[in-house]
């Protein structure tokens, strides 16, 4: 039945099932819980909430309020304060009363709750006959003797104490029924649980064993089939395919392929013979072409060698018009290089003729303003000479003066000692511009014949640019020609290379065929070999066809 499920299905049912079970046991486990919910639910609403109210009662009719009755008996307290006492317990016992009225099961012992109720309605009252006043100003308690107050208490107080207690301990004894009911079921439920998860284990056990089994029975058989086909080479085992699984899938690919190499198997029995016929075939061709390769390539090699040498002449002549052609081009080079000389040559010469002219016209200007200083000298040495002198003039008359006149005639000195200076000046001045004028004179003339001269460098400059413009293009002519002739010499080594390298290309291609004829018979050699042993491999194997 499993194997009709895939495996991946098993799988599934394998995860599926076992969290079923675990969801059928988590909901029972929910339901179980609500139901002790509900157990303790009763026990606290039905049994322990109510008590709390009876014995806040019974404590104040039982203790608190008679306490305070002791002590108005006493003379602890006033009848006042007792009655305000008395009132307020009395108040808060009633509202206790109220809330176990109303929190109290409807459906329990009536007849009890009634006499509960008149219980306690007699003690309230008591209470209130035990307070009124008596007099003007003591309450009816005051006055009753000791007895008398303790038979009250006995008949009505703890009457209803009595009750109470009684109720109490009816209410103890049903939460312990309860009690014992929730324990029961807690027993019962660990029982359920016990015998649920030994049945889950048992269950998922079996379906673990159960979906192993349906797995690995169908994989130990392929691995058998597979490990009998290795050790016997027996094309005609099948592995069993029944089934719709996984492995069933696998097992019929399988099946499919070895039927598959089975027939390859056979085909190839069937063309390892005809293969060793055409390896021999062909390697009797193969030896064939390898002697006509090696004699093609023989003579290859000779129309190589003789190409070779046509192509270092040519190479020669190329090299010997590419030297020419470069004598050619440093000859132009340097008749070039000679005429931008020349031509820079006339240049200089042409602007030092210039520098020339502006110097000869600055030297003449020079000379003109040395005149014009000797005229400004002539009027100095004349103003010299008219202060000499006044400054004469003026010490005569400082004699005449006397002893008055004394400073004066110091000053007429000075002023004759500096007219001296300045005449002695202008003369010494006055040489010297002589002399300027005349070497002013001499530079003129110098530069006059300099400029002639340059005027001839610049026409035998000109002269040689010319010359050397005239060589610089019976050199570009040759240079030209050279180019030339080189140009058809490097065409001609060109093609002398393609050839050359034409028949290198051709005597490589008949040894690359000679190389490739004698690996072909190699390889036919080895073909034969190997289709032998492909022959003798091949009857190794067991197909259906020759069983």
């Amino acid at each position: 039945m499993l194997s009709k499920l895939k495996i991946s299905s098993r799988v599934l049912l394998l995860g599926v099932i076992p969290l079923v079970l675990v969801a059928l046991v988590l909901m029972a486990a929910f339901f179980s819980v609500q139901h002790k919910d509900r157990l303790f639910n009763r026990l606290y609403s039905d049994h322990l909430a109510i008590l709390s109210d009876v014995m806040a009662v019974q404590q104040i009719l039982q203790q608190s309020a008679l306490q305070d009755i002791r002590k108005y008996r006493t003379g602890w307290a006033s009848a006042e304060a007792t009655e305000q006492a008395i009132k307020s317990q009395l108040e808060q016992a009633t509202q206790q009363w109220q809330n176990f009225v109303q929190s109290r099961p409807v459906m329990a012992d009536a007849e009890y709750y009634a006499a509960l109720d008149q219980a306690f309605e007699k003690a309230v009252k008591h209470y209130q006959e035990w307070i009124s006043y008596a007099g003007s100003d003591a309450l009816l308690v005051r006055i009753l003797n000791e007895s008398t107050v303790n038979n009250e208490i006995e008949l009505r107080i703890t009457a209803f104490a009595k009750l109470a207690e009684g109720f109490i301990q009816q209410q103890l004894a049903a939460g312990a029924v309860v009690r014992d009911e929730a324990a029961d079921f807690t027993a019962q439920l660990v029982q359920a649980y016990l015998l649920a998860g030994i049945t889950l284990l048992l269950m998922i056990s079996l379906l673990v064993w159960r979906v192993q089994r349906s797995v690995c029975r169908p994989l130990w058989a392929l691995r058998d089939m597979l490990k009998q086909v290795q050790q016997s080479s027996d094309l005609s085992l099948r592995a069993n395919d029944s089934g719709s699984d996984e492995i069933a899938q696998a097992s019929q690919a399988l099946n499919h392929m070895i039927s598959h190499f089975e027939q390859l198997v056979a085909r190839l029995g069937s063309s390892a013979t005809a293969l060793s016929e055409q390896a021999e075939s062909v390697f009797q061709s193969s030896e064939d072409v390898s002697q006509g390769a090696g004699r093609q390539a023989q003579q290859a090699g000779q129309l190589a060698a003789a190409v070779e040498q046509m192509t270092a002449t040519v190479q020669q002549v190329a090299a010997n018009a590419r030297e020419a052609a470069s004598a050619a081009q440093q000859a132009e080079q340097l008749c070039s290089a000679g005429s931008a000389v020349a031509t820079g040559s006339a240049e200089g010469i042409t602007a030092l003729a210039q520098q020339l002219n502006h110097s000869t016209a600055v030297v003449k200007q020079l000379q003109q303003e040395s005149g014009q200083i000797s005229s400004v000298l002539d009027v100095i040495r004349k103003i010299s000479e008219q202060t000499n002198l006044l400054a004469l003039n003026a010490a005569i008359e400082a004699a005449r003066a006397g002893e008055a006149g004394r400073g004066f005639s110091v000053v007429a000195d000075e002023v004759r000692t500096l007219s001296a200076n300045t005449k002695q000046a202008t003369e010494s001045i006055h040489t010297m511009i002589s002399k300027l004028q005349q070497q002013a004179s001499n530079a003129m003339d110098a530069m006059q014949d300099a400029h002639g001269q340059a005027e001839s460098n610049v026409q035998l400059a000109q002269d040689a640019g010319q010359r050397f413009a005239e060589l610089a293009a019976a050199v570009e002519h040759i240079a030209i020609t050279n180019s030339s002739i080189s140009t058809t010499t490097a065409q001609q080594q060109s093609v002398a290379a393609d050839i050359a390298g034409s028949i290198h290309l051709l005597n490589d291609d008949i040894s690359q065929l000679s190389n490739g004829a004698e690996r072909a018979t190699d390889a036919s050699e080895q073909l034969s070999l190997l289709a032998t042993q492909l022959n003798d491999d091949w009857q190794q194997f067991t197909i259906a066809h020759r069983q």
